[in-house]
């Protein structure tokens, strides 16, 4: 397939809602974020090792230590977000010890999701 029929306008859903859930969390935690993920019927997620900065710095005999985490992120359908928020945030909450955080970001335009619809032939 050529690349100006991949992306021409019945290749890219705007129709569907999906929202672009990513998951912050220290390094070691990934499992529990794709277990309660794929628990509410999630699947897939992109994983990606981070270190954060915050105005707190930790020292060691003079050096910093940078936390390293891990920001994991999913694509999810509309009707799935708020589920799926909850059940990774009740897994790995800020006060626990995998420190995570979760939010949603909107996404406008979708391509490559073809195996999500339904097609319809004549």
């Amino acid at each position: 397939m050529e690349m100006n029929e991949i992306f021409n306008e019945e290749n890219i859903f705007s129709k569907n809602n999906y929202k672009l859930l990513i998951s912050i969390v220290k390094r070691g935690f990934e499992t529990e974020v794709l277990e309660a993920s794929k628990s509410v019927g999630t699947n897939g997620a992109i994983l990606m090792q981070a270190k954060g900065v915050s105005k707190t710095q930790k020292t060691f005999f003079g050096l910093n230590i940078d936390p390293e985490n891990t920001v994991i992120m999913i694509l999810v359908k509309e009707e799935l977000v708020v589920p799926t928020m909850k059940a990774i945030y009740s897994a790995v909450d800020f006060t626990s010890a995998a420190r995570g955080m979760v939010f949603a970001v909107p996404v406008s335009l979708v391509a490559g999701m073809e195996k999500d619809f339904e097609v319809v032939q004549d």
